[in-house]
């Protein structure tokens, strides 16, 4: 019997150690692409805030402001980009000197008020700290709560001494105010009914009061065209009209201090 042949093993092909260059092309082209996404959203991104930012200055300055363009660099990173020219807006004669007056009239009244802010809180923190009197501030306006009681008599719209010489006190730090702020003083009553020959109501009682502590100011140098007097009787409390305690916050006096508009000029 004749013997079969042994077929003939085929021969192995010999080891690919270069497959690692496939996967690793492949990340490579993974973090390309990764890039690519961050670099465009980071550029998306500070145009969008870019934005932001200019609604809130026209919100505030009740103006476009002017726009600044900042000089482009090149990239140093993965992606190399060739710079190109950016177009300058054009500018209409005297348009970007306003905002920068408007910004400097801005930062001036701001340190007025913090001013005398800092020199109000430092010569009445006894009775700051007694919440007989709160000064606040916001960015163009400083108000200054004082409780009726520390300047007036029950019912009346005669100033105490003690409510006297307070009040001299306070119109010492309106006097070297600029021109254009603007003083108003507001008179607030709780809702306990009065009804005198002096005062049938208390919007009445309020008013005086307000008007009484502007002839003080008056009387202690601050210019009268920057003041104003204003009553709102029991109409605008502050706290619960059913306590005492809630009743003594409503009577008030508030002195308002704003500062001139830049806007108006």
């Amino acid at each position: 019997m004749a013997s079969v042949p042994k077929k003939k093993a085929k021969p192995q092909k010999p080891e690919n150690h270069e497959r690692w260059v496939i996967s690793y092309a492949d990340l490579l082209t993974l973090l390309l692409a990764t890039f690519v996404v961050l670099y465009a959203s980071s550029q998306r991104d500070r145009h969008k805030a870019d934005e932001v930012a200019k609604s809130f200055l026209q919100a505030f300055q009740g103006m476009p402001p002017a726009i600044t363009t900042p000089t482009p660099t090149g990239s140093r990173g993965v992606l190399q980009h060739q710079d190109s020219a950016v177009p300058k807006p054009k500018e209409t004669p005297g348009a970007s000197k306003l905002p920068k007056t408007m910004a400097h009239q801005l930062s001036d009244s701001m340190q007025t008020l913090q001013a005398l802010q800092m020199k109000l809180s430092a010569l009445f923190q006894p009775m700051i700290e007694k919440h007989q009197m709160t000064v606040t501030s916001a960015p163009l306006t400083l108000t200054i709560q004082l409780d009726a009681s520390v300047l007036f008599p029950s019912g009346e719209a005669d100033l105490t001494p003690q409510g006297t010489a307070l009040l001299k006190q306070v119109a010492a730090g309106f006097v070297s105010l600029p021109d254009g702020f603007r003083i108003v003083v507001q008179g607030y009553t709780d809702n306990q009914p009065i009804a005198t020959a002096q005062f049938p109501s208390n919007w009445s009682l309020s008013a005086e009061r307000a008007v009484t502590v502007v002839a003080l100011f008056v009387a202690s140098g601050v210019q009268g065209e920057q003041l104003a007097a204003e009553g709102f009787g029991e109409f605008s409390p502050v706290a619960d009209n059913s306590t005492d305690a809630g009743r003594a916050q409503n009577r008030r006096v508030v002195v308002v201090v704003h500062a001139p508009d830049p806007a108006q000029k």
